[in-house]
């Protein structure tokens, strides 16, 4: 239903009245231009908009329609056909103004805002008003719709230099970065970006950006492959030769990651019939002693000590 105002209001009573003289065979004066748009259900200010609308509606004045037979002139026209529904009671709303079409815009811009800040989406006031249009002329807040504001501002989910990213698009990237450095995987920025953007626009969804960070791990160790997979982290699978590394080296557990190269071999070490396997604790830790770091160390230099006590306690010499 077109908005109303007052005005339209009693026009449509005067026109209403001259109808029903019609009915009773009684000659009524001819309907005004103004009567006749309020008995139309539009405002003249709407009619007057498109030359389309204007031209039809000259001639039901000339002609004195009926209603009925306006209403199915202007569904032939380029007007209604070239616009949606959504589109037309935007047209109507804008060419009549006042409170209703004020409260709309606003609506609108709100909407569009508070999606871009969840989004994470950074757009420009002139980006802004484009969408707050077509928020407007497509009907995204009616039910069903609203998914298309959500999709039309991904091209607008960015990363900064420094690879900072807000909204669900940052959470995004935040939680496939810490499975790829959890899984000893290096994107660039550029991967992040268009994984939110992907996920935003309902290309794809986390799990598909997850099962890819995890396949490129399992083919980077093989003898893991299927935990990677099914789930578990590299660095997990890894605790017991990065604790090892920690306490030998004396450093903490979370400065050694998993592109160190000891790490990398353990995990990636060969049988003596050239089959892949893991290396043991054992054979770990006689290679990290052999480690300059490790000689410079508080626990080698005890070890060192308490083997010379040893060998003068073998010679028959107390320490």
């Amino acid at each position: 239903m077109n908005p109303v105002v007052p005005e339209q209001a009693n026009a449509r009573k005067v026109a209403a009245k001259k109808r029903a003289a019609r009915g009773r065979n009684v000659k009524p004066d001819t309907l005004s231009p103004e009567e006749l748009a309020a008995d139309y259900g539009y405002a003249a200010s709407v009619i007057a908009a498109d030359p389309d609308i204007k031209k039809l509606f000259d001639l039901a004045v000339k002609q004195q329609w009926l209603p009925n037979r306006f209403a199915a002139g202007l569904r032939n026209t380029e007007w209604f056909k070239n616009n949606s529904e959504y589109a037309r009671t935007a047209f109507v709303k804008r060419n009549t103004g006042g409170a209703d079409w004020t409260e709309t815009q606003n609506n609108a811009r709100m909407a569009v805002e508070a999606a871009a800040v969840a989004a994470g989406s950074s757009i420009d006031e002139n980006t802004k008003n484009s969408l707050i249009t077509r928020y407007i002329n497509e009907g995204w807040d009616r039910d069903g719709r609203q998914n298309f504001l959500v999709k039309a501002l991904t091209a607008s989910i960015r990363m900064t230099p420094t690879g900072v990213m807000t909204g669900q698009a940052g959470d995004v990237a935040d939680q496939l970065r810490k499975t790829a450095v959890e899984n000893g995987i290096r994107y660039s920025n550029d991967y992040y970006q268009s994984a939110a953007r992907s996920i935003n626009g309902g290309l794809s969804n986390l799990g598909d950006w997850d099962r890819d960070i995890r396949e490129q791990a399992a083919s980077l160790y093989p003898i893991y492959s299927e935990k990677i997979r099914a789930g578990m982290n590299v660095r997990a699978l890894a605790s017991p030769y990065i604790e090892t590394m920690s306490q030998l080296f004396e450093v903490s557990s979370e400065s050694i990651n998993l592109d160190d190269p000891y790490i990398r071999s353990a995990l990636g070490g060969f049988t003596d019939t050239g089959d892949p396997a893991p290396t043991n604790l054992w054979d770990f830790e006689k290679k990290l002693r052999k480690d300059p770091r490790w000689m410079g160390t508080l626990n080698a230099n005890n070890q060192i000590a308490n083997v010379g006590e040893r060998v003068m306690q073998m010679f028959g010499i107390r320490g």
